[in-house]
């Protein structure tokens, strides 16, 4: 049976050398066991749709490249570092967009992802700012040069990370409300990052998985294989 590969919030950054090496590794690693991957969001920590920061993450995308083109599947959703992503710009890389949310099936059961910000809904103070700022920065994605587009878009970016960190912590929890909502529309499983910590919670028979965000030296994921899924932990490749 084909191994399914789960990450989220990898968050890459020209900045951190050891992340992209480490993600690259892990990416050996799904293609050597023909796996098939879905990233749950910030698999960059900031994107926007011009040939710099294309240049910049051009190691992971055409390693994801070789993957797809000797059998594996990749899938990307968006998180709230990495918006602008978009079935254009991915498909020459062999990746499949599937936009802020998406369901899959996976041995008869009904599999929902997203990056999780979905879930936060007493998170207000970044809904808001999502509602309002997000459709600003896609309108600038589309007419503004790149050097000026990136500067603006860390500017966004900047301000987002300063709306989480000034929230009450419990805003940034995932509502138990609209997770059981979300298991009321025919879900068995949910699977998302977004808060950085690795959870695992029973919802009667039900099953709610968030997943660790990746540092330079280690990274989260989650695998369905035979039937079952785990909670796994990628170590630091050997730089020796």
């Amino acid at each position: 049976m084909k191994k399914t590969y789960f990450i989220a919030d990898v968050h890459l950054d020209s900045s951190f050398s050891e992340r992209e090496q480490l993600i690259l590794a892990f990416l050996k690693m799904v293609g050597s066991e023909n796996g098939d991957l879905y990233v749950l969001g910030d698999l960059f920590d900031f994107w926007a749709n011009n040939k710099a920061v294309l240049a910049a993450n051009r190691k992971v995308l055409t390693l994801m490249r070789e993957l797809t083109d000797h059998g594996s599947r990749i899938y990307i959703l968006i998180g709230n570092r990495d918006l602008l992503l978009n079935q254009k710009i991915l498909s020459p890389f062999g990746i499949v967009f599937l936009g802020e949310k998406a369901t899959i099936r996976l041995d008869n059961k009904n599999i929902f992802l997203t990056h999780g910000h979905l879930l936060c809904t007493r998170d207000i103070k970044f809904q808001n700012y999502k509602n309002r700022v997000w459709p600003l920065y896609r309108f600038f994605d589309k007419i503004l040069p790149g050097p000026a587009e990136n500067y603006l878009a860390k500017k966004f970016i900047l301000k987002s990370k300063q709306v989480i960190h000034a929230q009450d912590p419990a805003c940034f929890r995932f509502s138990p409300d609209a997770i059981t909502e979300c298991f009321q529309q025919d879900i068995d499983v949910i699977i998302c990052g977004h808060s950085h910590k690795r959870m695992t919670e029973g919802f009667g028979d039900k099953l709610f998985y968030a997943l660790p965000a990746w540092d330079q030296h280690t990274g989260g994921y989650a695998l369905h294989y035979n039937g079952a899924f785990s909670l796994c932990d990628f170590p630091a490749p050997s730089l020796s």
